[in-house]
């Protein structure tokens, strides 16, 4: 709110992408968007993220006068996504309990899937409280590889995109180490001791189907050590946490 009246008080316009109508938010901007979510109950707010997500595509394809195009496709992406979690879901469990003692988990990937890494390695560290960190895959050498030892976890966000053969290469590096790796790709990979499928979509939408595994681990791997993922410790909504 502070950075809001802050931009008002320079006579910018202000946009905001909000939740709930009628909050304090949406009444100190001059547009709104809603996302539509209804109420997010847990702290981690993965169905927000969603559909902040598909908020930012449908802004960015209405600008070039592409919105019906991204709602197609979106709609046709969440039926994918529907699928795919049943499949995910039956091996997701399991890959759980394997990891579930481990102390550090790495995110690793390349380009704008790094985002998508680093949201997965928030989520987890908030539910289950292992230690997570999304890393950029080409940076590896600079460090990074000093952390892996044998059976260190590394989530490895490899889609067919631009990134591919390049990240498969970083998954060598990683695995030479002694790390486990999952891989989630749509094009499974010798290389991976586990493979979390994705949809194949087009390269500009993996984001939306990448993130989706990726919250499914992190709530396994919190009920799999016994602790409730809608409302982690120290954690809370607008509240000072004391």
């Amino acid at each position: 709110m502070e950075g809001v009246r802050r931009a008002k008080a320079n006579n910018a316009t202000v946009l905001s992408i909000v939740n709930k109508p009628g909050s304090i938010l949406e009444r100190a901007s001059d547009k709104t968007v809603y996302i539509n979510c209804g109420p997010e109950v847990c702290v981690a707010a993965t169905k927000s993220f969603m559909n902040q997500l598909a908020i930012f595509y449908m802004l960015s394809f209405a600008m070039v006068d592409k919105l019906d195009e991204a709602v197609q496709q979106i709609t046709e992406i969440s039926s994918l996504l529907a699928e795919n979690i049943g499949k995910n879901g039956k091996m997701i469990g399991p890959l759980a309990k394997r990891i579930k003692d481990k102390e550090h988990c790495y995110y690793i990937a390349r380009g704008i899937n790094f985002a998508i890494a680093s949201e997965g390695a928030l989520k987890l560290k908030e539910v289950s409280y292992i230690h997570a960190e999304g890393m950029p895959a080409g940076e590896l050498k600079h460090g990074t590889l000093a952390l892996i030892e044998k059976g260190t976890p590394i989530i490895a966000l490899c889609p067919d995109d631009y990134t591919h053969d390049e990240m498969i290469s970083n998954i060598e590096e990683a695995k030479s180490r002694g790390a486990y790796i999952v891989g989630v790709s749509d094009k499974n990979d010798d290389i991976f001791d586990q493979w979390l499928e994705i949809p194949q979509v087009k390269e500009i939408f993996y984001p939306l189907v990448s993130v989706v595994p990726l919250q499914l681990l992190a709530y396994h791997l919190a009920v799999s050590r016994g602790k409730d993922p809608d409302k982690p410790r120290n954690l809370a909504k607008s509240v000072t946490v004391r």
